[in-house]
């Protein structure tokens, strides 16, 4: 088991593009010692598999070899982990309003052209589709005066916003 955890530490460390040392750091261990994990001379703690799970981005089943979708799912599954709890229902919700909508978009496109979408068919829509832009719409403005706070910091400091932010729209 050891092997497999080992060699899933080194896969998705080299994945994000890291270095032993950046590992290392992160942990407040030395290289050595991260060359000592991978090559399976010494034993990950549970905490230490956690901390590692929690910086590569993976889920702390990916380390013990389940397969849990492909990368993006892993990935998502991950992020959503470091999320807060209310955040998380947030973005769960959304993605679920999203797949109704889905759904309902799939079921309509099954009707010939010529055949009117059935009333039912828009209320559905519509039913998901108003809280959705509901939420969407908060969550800009959420980001926008996160982006208006930062803004406001950059200029007290007398610095510029990157260049390849100069052109995003507020």
């Amino acid at each position: 088991m050891n092997d497999l955890i080992v060699s899933r530490i080194r896969a998705a460390r080299s994945e994000k593009g890291l270095t032993q040392k950046d590992l290392a750091d992160y942990l407040g261990k030395t290289q050595a010692t991260i060359s000592d994990l991978e090559r399976g001379k010494v034993q990950v703690s549970a905490s230490e598999l956690y901390d590692i799970a929690s910086y590569l981005n993976k889920p702390i089943e990916y380390f013990y070899g389940e397969e849990i979708g492909d990368k993006e799912i892993q990935d998502m599954i991950a992020v959503l982990r470091k999320t807060p709890p209310e955040h998380r229902r947030a973005t769960l919700e959304i993605t679920n309003m999203i797949l109704q909508m889905q759904n309902i978009s799939d079921d309509v496109s099954k009707y010939p052209s010529s055949d009117e979408i059935p009333i039912e068919k828009i209320q559905q829509f519509y039913n998901w589709f108003v809280p959705f832009a509901a939420a969407i719409n908060e969550m800009s403005r959420t980001v926008n005066e996160i982006r208006e706070g930062f803004d406001k910091e950059l200029k007290l400091r007398a610095i510029q916003k990157p260049k390849e932010l100069k052109g995003v729209k507020k």
